[in-house]
């Protein structure tokens, strides 16, 4: 992970989660409140100011123009996102990021996607049908011709006149700045070969780890340093 990144982890690391107050709704459906000002650091050391957020129909990074709202080009040459408040978004498989605590080789962090099932219960999204919400919504916010359709204002002013957005979030780690796993025991045993399992269950036994505690997540962290640094990891 770049230099940069790593410096602004450690001023976002925590050893607590904390409830997050703010939902999303179907006309407001972004990971946070409002747009954030930020620094977008692509894969090639390319750098560039913007308000943004994240846009949970398909983890696209939007930014203001004016009063539009727009798609950043290139995303998928994103490599992370350091926002003025310091929370840290690291773009890996698809999804943003957000940081939690960050040990040498692995970032802890949580994820937030639409729940399309829970989505296409009932009404549809954004006033549509349900048989026609899961494309006519989502291509109208991520098809890049009609994104500057969008206006900011409008959509804040009508942010809260629509139902919550069903979303799931899930706490991640991210090991070595490559393979992101489920923060559970399942997901960080896919990473291990059999004889690492056995240390593993040892280890978690040991020190009594906790999934949903960030203290014990840190703690598995420090576990699969060891491994990275020997380079022993099935990634």
């Amino acid at each position: 992970m770049k230099k940069f990144v790593s410096i602004a982890l450690l001023i976002c690391a925590t050893i607590t989660v904390v409830a997050r107050e703010y939902e999303p709704t179907e006309g407001w459906p972004y990971l946070f409140k409002d747009f954030k000002p930020a620094i977008v650091y692509y894969q090639d050391g390319k750098a560039e100011s913007a308000n943004i957020n994240v846009h949970l129909i398909k983890n696209d990074l939007h930014f203001t123009d004016n009063e539009k709202i727009m798609l950043v080009h290139d995303g998928n040459k994103i490599d992370s996102v350091v926002c003025e408040d310091h929370t840290v978004l690291i773009h890996r498989a698809n999804l943003y990021v957000t940081c939690l605590h960050k040990t040498d080789y692995v970032v802890i962090g949580t994820t937030s996607q639409c729940d399309f099932n829970a989505l296409n219960d009932g009404d549809g999204a954004y006033g549509i049908p349900t048989t026609t919400a899961s494309t006519q919504s989502i291509a109208s916010f991520n098809d890049h011709g009609n994104m500057a359709a969008l206006r900011y204002k409008e959509m804040t002013q009508n942010k809260y006149n629509t139902r919550t957005l069903p979303t799931i979030n899930r706490t991640v780690m991210v090991v070595n700045d490559r393979a992101l796993c489920h923060a559970n025991k399942r997901g960080v045993s896919d990473l291990l070969t059999s004889e690492q399992k056995k240390a593993f269950n040892k280890y978690i036994k040991e020190n009594k780890i906790k999934w949903k505690d960030i203290n014990s997540l840190i703690l598995v962290a420090m576990f699969l340093d060891e491994y990275v640094k020997a380079d022993a990891l099935l990634l």
